[in-house]
């Protein structure tokens, strides 16, 4: 369900290119504390760090959201988040291979699914009473359901392996959003009991759907990029810090706002800025406006309706703050299941880093082994392996698209913001890029086994679709030469990625027809002696505070 980002990560891949943008408009009210001078590759992907006390940090949930709670409602909240508010257009603010590359990019897919369907039926884990699932999640505005099924019932019409296929299939869009729902099916209504959308979260599947009830395949384009990520640092030696937000209004625009509230909502507000500067500033009046994580949600419902709406979302400054990992757990527990791969990265190099992890992919596996009984899961986004993931600091992992953050005065069309998580909440799609090397780890601890890793124009092997012919439909709409440019993309070098799984016991037989697979890493890294030794200790120090939290549970 993802957007648009192709050309421009492209680019920046291709040519290992740092463009960054300095916020030097927004100069935010002074802290005491000035932040530490932090040893990072990638340090300037730290904006404005607040310092506090140790015995402050305890108190940094009760007050501000995580980077991940920001995140999660900023894109996911039922009103005012980016996708759930109407703002989103998959065309025009958003382009992704199924759409530049429709209808063929659904046909791939579809040959692919056919192949593990005819599997599953000669390894006899599909009977044909058996109901083959395709379920997708985050299908966007259903546009991918609609090639496959498209395809799905022509081919049926002209083979009759096809129509048996067709006659087990139900395609369903599995998304969060009820909005998004309904798109989906309006769009795929044509396809009558074939398709079905319903409201589910992808990271946390087993919410809606039963444990074993689902023989098929979980498909997803674009998706794990699209969950929200906890922001970290990690030193050197392994200490681990995990982002907090701390929001501002402006003096300013508190007095332009605060007549457009309730009485009861703009003393709640003030209630909760008097106690962040009490609590974490030592009492100084800063002129600005802080907002708690209530404040700020409230502050964005009650002006969702406003004329002034965008304006103050655009308004807004932010800090953040670094408390230990120990203070958010499943950071902690997750930097402790990992310790050994994070620790092999850290010793290379004398300086930390920032990164992101993401709970909701490895959420995601989990779940998804867990409501099939039998069947796939082929996951397509950009990304790469772990190393990867963590070496590669040329531009942000964490980047935000959209029309606020293209239309900043200061920022060019082609230019990165890597401070734009914070340029207009609610007005902007986040991404984060995918980890497939813990995608695959998680996978292999649930009985998903990764059979083929590589880059995304494998999706053709073994398949009868062509991308030298452009299309009819696009040759009509005079879209020709971007198709043309966008097959040629999709056929060389590229950060896009395919990770197919296969749930244990499915078909022994079963072979996914793509060449030359990439490298997950999963195997030991290579270290000198010193630097092995320097390994152990920050894998050491990461299981140390995993370990923290078990004793205290």
């Amino acid at each position: 369900m993802r957007s648009f980002r192709h050309a421009l990560t492209t680019q920046i891949a291709a040519l290992g290119l740092l463009v960054f943008v300095a916020t030097g408009a927004a100069t935010g009210p002074s802290f005491a504390q000035a932040p530490p001078q932090r040893d990072l590759r990638n340090g300037w992907e730290v904006h404005r760090e607040l310092v506090v006390s140790p015995q402050a940090h305890a108190e940094a949930p009760k007050y501000f959201p995580s980077f991940f709670e920001y995140h999660d409602m900023v894109m996911f909240h039922p009103t005012v988040g980016y996708y759930a508010s109407g703002r989103v257009d998959f065309v025009d603010h958003y382009r992704t291979y199924p759409v530049v590359l429709a209808p063929l990019f659904g046909h791939m897919v579809a040959e692919q699914i056919f192949a593990m369907w005819n599997g599953m039926r000669r390894a006899g884990t599909l009977s044909e009473r058996d109901r083959f699932t395709i379920a997708e999640f985050g299908p966007g505005d259903g546009a991918l359901a609609e090639a496959i099924l498209d395809y799905l019932v022509r081919r049926a019409a002209e083979d009759a392996a096809w129509r048996t296929f067709a006659d087990q299939v139900l395609y369903v869009c599995y998304d969060r959003s009820p909005s998004l729902n309904k798109v989906q099916q309006e769009r795929n209504a044509r396809f009558g009991k074939r398709f079905e959308a319903r409201v589910a979260d992808a990271t946390n599947m087993t919410a809606t759907i039963a444990k074993g009830s689902l023989k098929g395949v979980v498909l997803s384009n674009e998706l794990p990029d699209a969950f929200s990520v906890h922001k970290t640092i990690l030193s050197a030696d392994g200490t681990a810090e995990v982002a907090f937000v701390v929001p501002a209004l402006p003096a300013e625009t508190w007095r332009t706002v605060q007549p457009l509230l309730s009485a009861t909502a703009a003393q709640a507000i003030e209630a909760d800025d008097k106690a962040i500067e009490d609590r974490f500033l030592g009492g100084q009046r800063e002129g600005a406006v802080y907002l708690s994580k209530a404040s700020f949600v409230a502050l964005l419902e009650h002006l969702r309706s406003a004329p002034t709406y965008e304006a103050t979302a655009n308004a807004m400054q932010f800090r953040e703050l670094y408390a230990p990992a120990t203070t958010v757990p499943i950071v902690a527990e997750h930097l402790g299941r990992y310790a050994e791969m994070y620790a092999g990265v850290l010793a290379r190099d004398a300086r930390g880093l920032v990164t992101y992890v993401n709970p909701g992919a490895e959420r995601f596996i989990r779940d998804a082994a867990q409501v099939l009984s039998a069947g796939y899961m082929l996951t397509i986004d950009y990304g790469g392996n772990f190393e990867e993931m963590l070496n590669q600091h040329s531009y942000p992992r964490f980047r935000t698209y959209g029309p606020a953050s293209r239309n900043r005065a200061n920022l060019a069309p082609n230019q990165v913001d890597t401070f734009a998580p914070y340029v207009g909440p609610t007005l902007n799609d986040f991404t984060t890029d995918a980890n497939f090397t813990l995608l695959a780890a998680e996978g292999e601890l649930v009985g998903l086994k990764a059979i083929y890793y590589g880059a995304q124009r494998a999706l053709q092997a073994g398949t009868s679709v062509s991308l030298d012919t452009v299309p009819s439909a696009r040759e009509n709409e005079g879209n020709a030469a971007e198709f043309q440019s966008w097959a040629t993309s999709f056929a060389g070098p590229s950060v896009y990625k395919m990770l197919l799984q296969q749930k244990t016991g499915t078909d022994p037989a079963y072979r996914f027809a793509g060449q030359h697979p990439e490298s997950l890493g999963l195997g030991t890294t290579t270290l000198d002696p010193a630097q092995r030794s320097r390994a152990d200790q920050i894998a050491a120090r990461l299981k140390a505070q995993a370990a923290v939290l078990k004793v205290s549970k």
